[in-house]
């Protein structure tokens, strides 16, 4: 294999249905929400779903698709059923996270690809646990290169923008964290992060905690443990971003690799032409916004709709 297909999507609040076994809790915090979220509407979701993901890459789908707010493994699992394309084989790599609402960061991964293995997570402590961080090691069959894969879904900007940014800046401190270990254990370790960040690529969350960068320079040199930000170029061209809150389109989903990703002599780099933000005409509404699927809390249950995020795409190529 000669190129990996890499994707992350933000799922929109995919729930098992209204009655699905919950912990008491969780059950209790989603009574009001999930209100007539029936199984056939969540088999629907998962069917728009698969559809879209079907039809990534020119059809090809994914090799490693990275998703949040997903309930859990068993409605993953669901999805997974739901991509019907040739040859490929997802499986689940997920975890429980501490969030509140039980949705959870999880990847599906095509094992006649990939080979997953030491998954790991480290939870992001404000006063209490909140949203975690989640990684795989992969590696290409049936002998190649690794790199390490790590989900992020950050605390969101409910309460306001500003007022939460602490929450995200502490989070993005943790991810730095965790890659500056990583490299610490060994320097030339491939690692792809990708995410929900709900901040943009010029927040201080991501340059100034996280240590995300469009300068492939500075990067190159780091000794702090720098990532390239792949989603810089596409803010100043025609893509749109990934959410349209309001009338403002905003990059909040992103990848970002380490150096040993960025070399095109290295055995496994980043197609940097390739990034992109996925949002074919069956996801397109109304002024160009994704169209959500909805919730029946919301009175805004849309049984044709998709998520409220438009997925991003990007390719690993082999040398």
């Amino acid at each position: 294999m000669d190129t990996l297909n890499i994707a992350w999507w933000n799922l929109e609040n995919c729930f098992d249905h209204e009655s699905a076994q919950r912990d008491p809790l969780l059950k209790a915090t989603l009574r009001n929400e999930l209100k007539g979220w029936t199984a056939a509407i969540r088999d629907r979701k998962l069917h728009q779903l698969g559809h879209i993901i079907e039809m990534m890459f020119e059809g090809a789908g994914p090799d490693l698709l990275g998703v949040c707010e997903v309930e859990s493994e068993a409605v993953l699992a669901r999805l997974a059923e739901n991509i019907h394309l040739p040859g490929r084989d997802y499986k689940v790599v997920a975890h429980a996270s501490p969030d509140t609402r039980g949705i959870d960061i999880s990847f599906l991964v095509d094992i006649k690809a990939l080979t997953a293995a030491n998954p790991g997570h480290q939870v992001v402590v404000k006063r209490t646990a909140t949203r975690d961080l989640f990684w795989v090691e992969l590696a290409i069959k049936p002998v190649g290169p690794g790199f390490v894969a790590i989900a992020n879904h950050w605390p969101s900007r409910s309460g306001g923008q500003y007022a939460s940014e602490p929450f995200r800046m502490l989070t993005g401190e943790t991810l730095a964290y965790v890659v500056s270990h990583m490299l610490g254990e060994d320097p030339k370790r491939r690692i792809l992060a990708m995410g929900d960040f709900n901040d943009e690529p010029f927040c201080r969350s991501m340059q100034e905690y996280l240590l995300g960068t469009r300068d492939p320079g500075r990067v190159r040199y780091s000794r702090s443990g720098h990532m390239l930000n792949l989603m810089w170029p596409l803010l100043s061209g025609n893509d749109p971003g990934t959410y349209l809150f309001g009338s403002d389109w905003n990059m909040l989903d992103q990848f970002l690799v380490t150096k040993e990703l960025m070399f095109k002599s290295s055995a496994l780099h980043v197609d940097q032409e390739s990034v992109s933000v996925f949002c074919p005409a069956q996801m397109v509404g109304h002024s160009g916004r994704p169209r959500a699927f909805g919730r029946p809390s919301r009175k805004n249950l849309d049984l044709d709709g998709y998520s409220d995020h438009y997925p991003i795409t990007v390719r690993l190529r082999c040398s």
